[in-house]
């Protein structure tokens, strides 16, 4: 038993302790009063283990039999996206452009029991994009889901961008989800299967010192939520998901400019305090659900939620809230400089950050996130940030 299904039997038992408490008032207890109140715990034992069972049983069939392709899913969201649609009884498909992250996710994928299978694929390449689903296609048969997850994130004040750097993250999170999704649906037609863009808050919600990620965001779920209500006559399901913060290590990948030391440990801290941001394992059983269920639209966190309600009803108060927020963060210095999370991250003030959040560190080994500059060196991880959550 995990999550929820723990409390649910504790709760169980204390409502038999509660029941044959109040039998016992206001008389002293018979002797068989123990035994009863042993039949009576052992009764809410058995129906808190029950539920779990039928909870768990019922989760690992909510996607017998199909086949999900999986987009950034070698770290990460997408990695453990791929988890929980193996759990649920899909086969998956995850690409990635690095061979060897790829071929280590799909081990770990295969040795939880996971239908697995990797492609090396650049999603911002049209014509790789087609053999990605011919190879999905051919290698289990079908294809029922695709789960465009891959993002790309770039962390700094707009005097350090360039429109390159605004570039790539359109390439990676309008323009390839754009040209997946468009392949793909006339196969997903086949099927009556489903399409699941995973935005951001950052869709709705344009935060200082990520703006290349916000826009591209935006732009990404408006495609998503115009693709539900055009897809909906060929019996494609399109969901869009809108993730506040999630604990995925994707600190660890992240280029940071400007003053990378300070913008690493305001990004850090947001993203792996426990009440404001929420596991990734969390966010991948909604998301399986919501898919199971072709859902049309799902809001992850009760922070995100909140934060688009207060937007939609007083967008100018969130906009005036983020002008606070900008000048509390980091100045452009004057010796701008640019370092990936797992260089900011090893001065005094990155390393009591990490401190403070051990949850995210702890989610980054799971979600198999690596130093960014791990066997690739310095120069082309900052050209070529990662392309995950």
């Amino acid at each position: 038993m995990n999550g929820w299904k723990v409390p649910l039997a504790l709760a169980g038992l204390r409502w038999a302790w509660s029941r044959a408490r109040r039998r016992r008032l206001p008389e002293p207890p018979p002797p068989r009063d123990g035994l009863e109140l042993l039949a009576w715990g052992a009764a809410g034992a058995v129906l808190g283990v029950g539920a779990s069972a039928l909870s768990e049983r019922r989760r690992s069939g909510l996607m017998n039999g199909r086949v999900v392709l999986i987009t950034g899913g070698s770290r990460g969201l997408g990695l453990q996206l791929a988890r929980e649609f193996g759990a649920s009884g899909a086969s998956v498909v995850v690409c990635a452009r690095g061979r060897e992250d790829l071929d280590r996710a799909v081990a770990e994928l295969n040795g939880r029991g996971v239908t697995a299978h990797g492609v090396v694929c650049d999603v911002t390449d049209p014509d790789a994009v087609e053999k990605l689903l011919d190879e999905a296609e051919r290698h289990f048969g079908r294809l029922d889901t695709v789960v465009n997850s891959a993002g790309i994130m770039r962390v700094g004040p707009m005097e350090s961008l360039t429109e390159e750097h605004f570039r790539q993250a359109m390439d990676v999170m309008f323009w390839a989800p754009f040209h997946l999704s468009r392949a793909a649906t006339e196969r997903l037609r086949r099927t009556r299967g489903g399409i699941v863009n995973v935005t951001s808050i950052g869709a709705y919600l344009s935060v200082p010192h990520m703006l290349p990620y916000s826009a591209a965001k935006h732009a990404w779920a408006a495609l998503s939520e115009g693709m539900a209500a055009e897809s909906a006559r060929g019996g494609v399901s399109v969901t869009t998901v809108v993730p506040g913060l999630m604990r995925t290590g994707s600190h660890r990948g992240v280029v940071f400019s400007g003053d990378p030391e300070r913008e690493y440990a305001w990004f850090a801290l947001a993203a792996g305090l426990p009440l404001v941001s929420v596991s990734a394992e969390h966010a991948a059983r909604r998301i399986v659900r919501a898919t199971a269920g072709r859902r049309g639209f799902l809001v992850i966190s009760p922070v995100a939620r909140l934060g688009m309600a207060v937007h939609g009803v007083a967008p100018g108060f969130t906009q005036a809230s983020m002008r606070v927020v900008g000048r509390l963060l980091p100045a452009m210095p004057r010796d701008a400089q640019e370092r990936p999370g797992s260089e900011a991250g090893q001065g005094a003030l990155g390393r009591l950050v990490g401190a403070l959040t051990v949850l995210n560190e702890r989610a980054g080994r799971r979600m198999n996130q690596r130093s960014a500059v791990e066997g690739r060196g310095d120069e082309r991880a900052a050209r070529n940030p990662r392309r995950d959550e």
